[in-house]
């Protein structure tokens, strides 16, 4: 008898902790795919190129692929790091300086098959003379430690 409970607490145990992946969602076009959780390294590579967003433009091209594909909040696309750079550039609230905050992010990768995470990413931004604050949410397809896709969106905060 003690020998069944025994091999049946075993049994329990095992069963209980049974740690199968967590997936749930969709992505329209992709059918059968569940989103999972992606990595940290692709959150972490997102985390520094803020650091140098804006600032040090030479540095912020490290973190892209040649052939990036971008498209800004202003409905500006591009399909290369130089394009990207450039629109950057252009439309920095004070160039040098960062007027916001990562306020938050995380990643999920479609397929794992695949490699690739999409990284989630927003932001608080400071309202200046011409514009009010605003909150800002991009999109970051990280592969083998390069942003290859970039998808930018803003909400203006007038409370």
């Amino acid at each position: 008898m003690k020998k069944l409970l025994s091999i049946s607490m075993i049994f329990i145990f095992l069963v209980g902790c049974e740690n199968a992946q967590k997936s749930n969602g969709f992505v329209k076009g992709n059918e059968g795919s569940s989103w999972q959780i992606g990595t940290q390294a692709s959150v972490d590579l997102v985390i520094e190129l803020d650091k140098y967003w804006g600032v040090d433009y030479d540095k912020m091209r490290t973190f892209f692929s040649d052939t990036v594909k971008a498209r800004f909040e202003d409905g500006k696309s591009y399909d290369n790091v130089d394009g990207f750079i450039g629109h950057v550039k252009a439309t920095m609230d004070n160039p040098g300086t960062q007027n916001w905050s990562m306020e938050g992010a995380f990643s999920v990768d479609l397929d794992p098959t695949q490699g690739g995470d999409w990284v989630n990413a927003w932001f608080l931004v400071e309202a200046t003379d011409s514009k009010p604050e605003r909150a800002i949410v991009e999109y970051y397809y990280v592969k083998n430690g390069k942003i290859h896709q970039f998808s930018q969106s803003k909400q203006d905060r007038l409370d």
